[in-house]
């Protein structure tokens, strides 16, 4: 079935908010972009949203996905009075690793006996998402999925089916990752290690970070920022634009037809499906003229260097 999407809300180093991401995505269309500065995104604006006592021991990743979360209601224009049954998927592809490592870093330092209690709570990857729906008091059903680069695919696809079993009214879909420097001094660790055909065309783009968030809903009524027409893993369609991410190998991106590639916008990213879907949303409605003449549908498409590969077809509602 078709999603409709009512909001978007979006984190990036590049900015947040709508506007930041299409001028972005218009760089890179350009080519006047073709590198992600490492930064820490700005989530200054969750104060609106929320108190500081609430906020006390919000870590960086759930900051950003509440911050995402709160901007893509807003942008639906809901209260809390819609959102009653409202459910969240949350993806990520490595989780809150900050306090992941500092979980592990207590173990190593003081013993297990005397590991950090509140870096352990808050490293669990269900964590984030709980804290989205006691924070927005929302009472649908929760899930977080992690996993590498098809993350998002699999995500969508579990909105999907809750409103097509109508558990739910509308489901928040969100996507979030953090950077951290251990995460960067792997990368480069593994990319040096990997000979070019398998190191997913990715050697030379850091890691970032970000949050992007929909408001899905089952009413065509709804679609401010248009549909989410078909969400399926391993599948591809060739009849439209594409917009590409993950870890191919350039072989593999070789058996692929022209694409454009936001990587350089948003980093190297397992979530990074996400924002090439919230960009798709943008190119369909026109917001990425005149870099990209609006088109009444775009496929993105994921695929990790084994060759799994998801896929989400995103249109104006124009046409199927």
């Amino acid at each position: 079935m078709r999603m409709a999407v009512e909001g978007m809300g979006i984190v990036s180093t590049v900015g947040n908010g709508l506007q930041d991401l299409a001028q972005a995505a218009r760089h890179i269309l350009r080519e006047e972009s073709q590198t992600v500065a490492v930064s820490k995104t700005n989530t200054s604006k969750l104060a609106h949203y929320a108190s500081s006592r609430a906020l006390r021991r919000v870590d960086h990743f759930t900051r950003m996905a509440l911050l995402a979360a709160y901007s893509a209601l807003e942008d639906a224009g809901l209260d809390s009075a819609e959102l009653e049954h409202t459910g969240i998927v949350l993806a990520t592809g490595y989780g809150p690793v900050k306090l992941t490592f500092d979980f592990l870093d207590s173990i190593i330092d003081f013993g297990p006996e005397m590991a950090s209690p509140q870096a352990f709570a808050h490293s669990v990857h269900n964590i984030p998402a709980a804290t989205i729906a006691l924070m927005m008091a929302l009472r649908g059903p929760c899930v977080s999925l992690c996993q590498l680069d098809t993350v998002v695919t699999a995500a969508a696809l579990t909105a999907q089916i809750w409103l097509a079993e109508k558990r739910v009214t509308r489901v928040l879909l969100g996507a979030v990752d953090e950077h951290t420097a251990l995460i960067e001094t792997n990368a480069k660790r593994i990319a040096k290690n990997l000979p070019a055909e398998n190191s997913g065309g990715r050697r030379n783009l850091v890691p970032g970070e970000g949050a992007v968030f929909f408001c899905l809903h089952a009413d065509p009524d709804r679609a401010r920022h248009g549909f989410i027409e078909a969400v399926a893993p391993s599948k591809s369609c060739f009849d439209v634009p594409i917009f590409f991410s993950g870890s191919a190998s350039p072989a593999q991106r070789n058996t692929l037809p022209p694409m454009h590639d936001f990587s350089p916008l948003y980093g190297n990213m397992p979530i990074g499906m996400a924002f090439d879907a919230a960009a798709a949303l943008l190119a369909v409605k026109g917001r990425l003229k005149p870099a990209m003449d609006e088109c009444p549908a775009i496929h993105c498409l994921c695929r990790n260097r084994f060759g799994m590969t998801g896929s989400i077809l995103v249109s104006s509602g124009a046409c199927v």
